[in-house]
């Protein structure tokens, strides 16, 4: 399966995007996802990340990204005003 989504950050532009996937047993490792092109420090970037799932049960994916300055997103939520939304987006799954 492949996971995918799209990175921001606003006059900066998105350098890379990392994805971790955790399970009950077990804290994944942040890995590399694939970026698509960046046409501007404004613009969306799309990523990537293609798994294959080794183990049935519940499952976290875990996304970061590093702007073109060399900020990473922290875990730490903030409301998009006035700065900018961060936090680590994250969403719950299962493989059957």
């Amino acid at each position: 399966m492949t996971f995918g989504g799209v990175a921001w950050a606003q006059n900066r532009g998105v350098k890379t995007v990392e994805v971790r996937i955790d399970s009950p047993n077990k804290q994944g490792t942040w890995q590399q996802a694939q970026l698509g092109a960046g046409y501007s420090n404004d613009a969306w970037r799309l990523w990537s990340f293609p798994w294959q799932a080794e183990d049935v049960g519940s499952h976290k994916i875990s996304v970061r990204a590093t702007d073109n300055t060399g900020t990473t997103q922290t875990d730490q939520r903030a409301d998009p005003v006035p700065d900018g939304a961060s936090g680590w987006h994250s969403v719950d799954f299962a493989v059957q």
